[in-house]
């Protein structure tokens, strides 16, 4: 059932809301009705609505829709003044909130599933020894048609010297947040390259290029020089901090990747 909270200086229209039978038959609790600005208000600090609809006179309006102004997340209801008016716009208004919420829970579907494909990446860039036959099943899995494991591939080890003073003595908002700053330098893309960045630590880090379309296994690892040569300027830019490439490494393919790992494993 949604919540509906209905503003009014009419009395009429308060009477209306407050005597219409069919809300429940039509997905909606009995409205809370509320005679003024600050009334409202008060309500939409203190409870949970989905929508929100109102009638006021001019002086109300203005201060009650100055308030809606900082609440943009609010579904706003027209306001109506006769039962066929009013059921046609419930109907409406549910509609609506039935879109709303399917696109957020989508949302949601869509951005988990994200984490878990770059998860996956990070596994291999740990060391995870999967065979193809596991790998072709958690491409599937997770959706990662787009990827061919056939292609080749590039992985880069690097270090930022300064990470562990940069995050103790000069940055101040937190471990989590320098890390999405990282990712947002170093996974940001604007060729044919996807890439994926694994934080071992705060100045010990790897990445993944992976090719979007066909590539060789040498224009995979210039794509991903060009790329490192990028972060180092941004980083420089913003953090004043240095990169030191430890190791640039490129696979005929994501398999051969997952097969080095194997023999490491077993060594």
């Amino acid at each position: 059932m949604y919540r509906l909270l209905l503003v009014s200086d009419r009395e009429e229209i308060r009477e209306l809301y407050e005597q219409f039978p069919e809300w429940e038959t039509l997905g909606f609790e009995q409205p809370v009705v509320a005679a003024d600005a600050n009334e409202g208000i008060a309500h939409l600090d203190n409870s949970r609505f989905d929508a929100v609809s109102s009638l006021l006179s001019l002086s109300e309006g203005k201060r009650f829709f100055a308030y809606l102004s900082r609440r943009p997340e609010m579904f706003g209801m027209e306001t109506a003044r006769d039962e066929a008016r009013l059921r046609r716009e419930i109907s409406s208004a549910r509609r609506a909130l039935s879109s709303r919420d399917a696109a957020r829970s989508t949302k949601q579907v869509d951005d988990y599933v994200r984490v878990m494909q770059k998860e996956f990446i990070c596994e291999l860039l740990r060391g995870a020894a999967y065979d193809e036959e596991r790998i072709d099943e958690r491409l599937c899995s997770l959706k990662l048609r787009q990827l061919d494991a056939s292609r080749p591939v590039c992985m880069s080890s690097f270090r930022l010297p300064q990470g562990d003073y940069f995050l103790a003595e000069v940055w101040r908002y937190g471990r989590e947040r320098l890390e999405n700053a990282l990712r947002n330098i170093f996974e940001s893309s604007d060729g044919g390259v996807s890439y994926v960045l694994l934080i071992i630590n705060p100045h010990h880090m790897r990445l993944m290029a992976i090719p979007r379309a066909s590539m060789s296994r040498e224009q995979v690892q210039d794509e991903m020089m060009r790329h490192l040569e990028r972060c180092k300027a941004s980083l420089d830019e913003y953090f004043e901090l240095s990169l030191n490439i430890k190791r640039v490494v490129s696979y005929d393919s994501l398999y051969a990747l997952g097969r080095e790992n194997a023999m490491r494993t077993a060594h």
